[in-house]
C-alpha cells in the first residue's frame, strides 16, 4: 500500500489519553507527545503499555497504536490477549464486588471494557485479517465472535442493570439517614431533594450489544470464503440494525465478475469527561462545605476529519455510505452509566463529608474552648494560631473529599470513529483504488487484485 499522506494522528489527542488513562510522569507525556506527532508507534507503545490505567485499557490502546504503525499480526495478537484478559475480569468482578468498589471511588473498579469497546475489539481484529489478506483468520474472528461471545455480553449486562439496580438504591442506605443527620446537627444541613433532582435520567435506551460495523465484516468475510449461509446471517443482522449499507451484491455476485468493497476508518472515537461541578452545600464559620457529584458525560466534540469518495483506476467513482458511528455507541455507554454514578458519588460526598465535619467541629470545638480559657495574651494568642490551623485542617479534609471525587472516564482513546463502505461489480483484474478524505489527504491503495466470484475487502483509514 502506497500512502500520500504521513501519518494519520496529531498530538493533541494526548491530553486525553493522559489525563484520563492513568499514570505518566511529565517525562513521558512529553516522550509520548513528541513520537505521537512524529508517527514514532514504537515510543507510543512503550508508554501506554507502562500506564496504571490497567491492562485491559492499556491493551485495547496498544493494539490500536500497531494498527497505525501498520504492525497487523501484532495488533490482532493484542487485541486477542486483551479479550482474554475481559472475559477473565467478567467472571471474576459480580456485581456485588463492583458496586462495593465502586462506593470507595469510581476509579477503583477494575476496567473490564465496555460492550461496545468488546464487539470492537472483534471488529478491528477482523480488520487486521482483512489488511494481511488473511480472510481466513478473518472468518476465525467470527467464529469466536458468535461462539463467545453472546454469553459472555449476556453475563455483562445483566451485571451492569444489577449494579444500576443497586446504585438506584443505594440512597436509601441507613448511612445517608445518619450522615445528613450528622451534617444538620454539626449546622450544616443538606437538601437532599436538590441533589437527586439533579441526577441524569434513567437511560431508556437499549444496551450496545449489536453493531453494524461488525455484521458487515461478518458478511463480508463469510462471503469471500463461500459460506453463504454465515454471510447471510450477519447481513440478516446488520439489516435490523437499519443500516443504509446494502450487501445483497455481495451475495449475489453476477457470474464471471467481482466485487470490491472498499472500507474507510476516519477520526477517532469521541471520549467522555467528568460532568461534576463544585456546588457548595454551607459555611459553618470558616468551615465550607462543598460537594462535588462526579458522573460522566459525553463531551463536545470537534472532530475534522471525514471520508468523502473512492476512485478506481478504471474510472468508477462512489462517494461511501456511513456504516457505523461509534461516538454513538460512546454517547449510549455514558448515558446507561451517568446516573449511577451520580448516586454513587452523591453518596460518598455525603457519608465522608459528614464524617469529616463531625471530627472537624470536635477539633474546632477544643480550640474554641482554648481560645476562651486563655487567661493571659500569650495563651490568647497561641489559642487563636491554634484555633486557625484547626480551621485551615478541617477545610483541607473536606477538599480531599471533592478532590477525590472523580468520574469513571477511562475508555480506549484510539478507535475509529466512523467506518463506512462503498462497493463495486467490476471486472476481474488488478485495480488502483483512490480514497478522499475531507482534509485533502488521498489514501492510494495500489496493486488490489480481485477476482471473479467473491468479495475482496480493502481497507484505508485517516485516524486522527
Amino acid at each position: 500500500m502506497k500512502k500520500l499522506f504521513k501519518g494519520a494522528v496529531v498530538a493533541s489527542a494526548t491530553a486525553v489519553l493522559f489525563a484520563s488513562c492513568g499514570t505518566t510522569s511529565n517525562a513521558s507525556k512529553a516522550d509520548f507527545d513528541a513520537a505521537y506527532q512524529s508517527g514514532d508507534y514504537d515510543t507510543c507503545i512503550e508508554v501506554v503499555e507502562s500506564r496504571d490505567s490497567g491492562s485491559i485499557l492499556n491493551g485495547l490502546d496498544a493494539s490500536m497504536l500497531h494498527y497505525m504503525k501498520k504492525d497487523y499480526a501484532s495488533s490482532g495478537r493484542r487485541l486477542t490477549e486483551t479479550q482474554s484478559e475481559m472475559q477473565s475480569v467478567s467472571k471474576d468482578m459480580t456485581a456485588a464486588k463492583t458496586m462495593e468498589a465502586a462506593l470507595i471511588g469510581e476509579n477503583t473498579v477494575t476496567y473490564s471494557g465496555a460492550t461496545y469497546e468488546r464487539i470492537l475489539a472483534y471488529s478491528m481484529k477482523a480488520v487486521d485479517s482483512f489488511k494481511m489478506g488473511n480472510i481466513s483468520n478473518a472468518v476465525g474472528v467470527m467464529n469466536d465472535y458468535t461462539g463467545n461471545y453472546k454469553e459472555e455480553i449476556s453475563d455483562l449486562i445483566a451485571q451492569q442493570n444489577e449494579i444500576a439496580r443497586s446504585s438506584e438504591g443505594v440512597m436509601n442506605d441507613p448511612k445517608v439517614v445518619q450522615a445528613s443527620e450528622a451534617l444538620s446537627k454539626a449546622g450544616l444541613p443538606v437538601n437532599l431533594g436538590k441533589f437527586t433532582s439533579n441526577a441524569p435520567a434513567a437511560s431508556t435506551a437499549p444496551v450496545y450489544e449489536a453493531s453494524p460495523f461488525l455484521s458487515y465484516l461478518g458478511t463480508l468475510a463469510y462471503a469471500a470464503n463461500g459460506d453463504s449461509i454465515h454471510a447471510n446471517d450477519f447481513a440478516t443482522v446488520l439489516k435490523s440494525t437499519n443500516s443504509k449499507v446494502d450487501v445483497s451484491k455481495d451475495l449475489a455476485i453476477p457470474a464471471g465478475k467481482g466485487r470490491l468493497d472498499v472500507v474507510a476508518l476516519a477520526d477517532t472515537i469521541g471520549k467522555r469527561s467528568d460532568g461534576g461541578k463544585l456546588e457548595q452545600v454551607g459555611v459553618l464559620g470558616n468551615v465550607i462545605l462543598n460537594f462535588k457529584i462526579a458522573y460522566p458525560v459525553f463531551e463536545k466534540q470537534n472532530h475534522s476529519v471525514e471520508v468523502s469518495k473512492v476512485t478506481l483506476s478504471n474510472g468508477d467513482s462512489q462517494s461511501f455510505i456511513l456504516i457505523e458511528n461509534f461516538d454513538d455507541a460512546v454517547r449510549n455507554d455514558v448515558e446507561q452509566k451517568a446516573r449511577g454514578a451520580y448516586n454513587r458519588s452523591l453518596f460518598r460526598n455525603l457519608t465522608k463529608n459528614s464524617a469529616a465535619v463531625v471530627a472537624g467541629v470536635a477539633s474546632l470545638g477544643k480550640a474554641q474552648d482554648a481560645v476562651n480559657k486563655a487567661s493571659n495574651p500569650i495563651q490568647v494568642k497561641a489559642a487563636e494560631k491554634a484555633y486557625e490551623v484547626a480551621v485551615t485542617t478541617v477545610n483541607a479534609s473536606l477538599t480531599e473529599v471533592v478532590d477525590a471525587e472523580k468520574a469513571d472516564i477511562r475508555q480506549a482513546s484510539y478507535f475509529p470513529r466512523t467506518a463506512s463502505a462503498a462497493g463495486f461489480t467490476v471486472e476481474p483484474g488488478t485495480y488502483t483504488v483512490t480514497v478522499e478524505y475531507s482534509n485533502g489527504a488521498n489514501d492510494v491503495i495500489e496493486n488490489v487484485a480481485v477476482a471473479a466470484g467473491k468479495p475482496t475487502v480493502v481497507i484505508s483509514e485517516m485516524l486522527k
